[in-house]
């Protein structure tokens, strides 16, 4: 029988906490590391929604990118956010572990997938982590040439997104390309001292965007959900093997088109 601590013990091999970021609250938030585990639910995202599904499906375990509790919890009220989830979740017994900064920065994780979705050959780092070099935030490599206007399009192919948002001129050359699976505004500077010729992430606002621009490189910004939901495949991966069943979270990008 696999127990909480055998399927944290597999993620943690994968992608070590150590490499999670200070303010991160990456590790098994909630749970008894004992419980012995049939079914996993794994996800993205850990909302009403997504923790209703694991319920319905009779999941012991919930292995989420994005952790709950993110900046603390002062109340439990059972009809507003965290609240409810907090009650849904030790209610009917759920464990839930949280891989999110350290899942990124890993070997073969978010961010190295990412790079290979977009065939960006090559890649390296481009924020190291601090104790650990060869891991890191975010990846930088190269293209076969081509534009960012057709760039963009393959884009959207790859990460299967119905659109994108592009800063830049369509017509310009695209060799170096760089990428962070979420939000990855803060390594702007980092990319441009690369040479990067486009940065591909999400959640960037106007005034960051039309500076980067202005610096010579171009944007192109994916959404969140679509340039981190694959990440529900390498959790899959991880723990195939296992014995316990998978359920994939179903739920959709938060943002949608109308």
């Amino acid at each position: 029988m696999i127990r909480v601590s055998d399927i944290v013990n597999i993620i943690e091999e994968f992608a070590p906490p150590e490499l999670a970021y200070s303010w991160d609250n990456t590790g098994l938030i909630i749970g008894d590391r004992e419980k012995f585990v049939k079914r996993v639910f794994v996800t993205l995202d850990i909302t009403k929604e997504t923790v209703d599904m694991a319920i319905k499906a009779e999941a012991d375990m919930i292995i989420s990118h994005h952790p709950i509790l993110f900046k603390g919890l002062q109340k439990i009220d059972y009809y507003n956010g965290d609240g409810y989830i907090v009650k849904e979740l030790i209610k009917n017994d759920i464990a839930v572990y949280a891989s999110h900064t350290s899942m990124d920065c890993t070997k073969d994780g978010v961010n190295d997938v990412f790079a290979k979705k977009l065939n960006i050959n090559n890649a390296v780092v481009i924020e190291k982590n601090e104790n650990f070099s060869e891991y890191g935030l975010g990846r930088i490599g190269k293209v076969k040439t081509t534009t960012l206007g057709d760039f963009a399009e393959f884009v959207k192919k790859q990460l299967n997104t119905p659109f994108v948002r592009v800063c830049g001129d369509l017509d310009k050359k695209i060799e170096t390309v760089a990428v962070c699976g979420g939000g990855g505004s803060d390594l702007i500077d980092e990319v441009i001292k690369l040479g990067g010729d486009v940065f591909v992430t999400a959640d960037l606002k106007y005034h960051i965007s039309q500076d980067a621009v202005v610096s010579g490189l171009a944007i192109i910004d994916a959404g969140h959900y679509p340039t981190e939901v694959y990440v529900q495949e390498i959790f899959s991966d991880l723990i195939k093997d296992t014995g316990v069943e998978i359920i994939k979270s179903t739920h959709k990008d938060v943002f949608k088109i109308v």
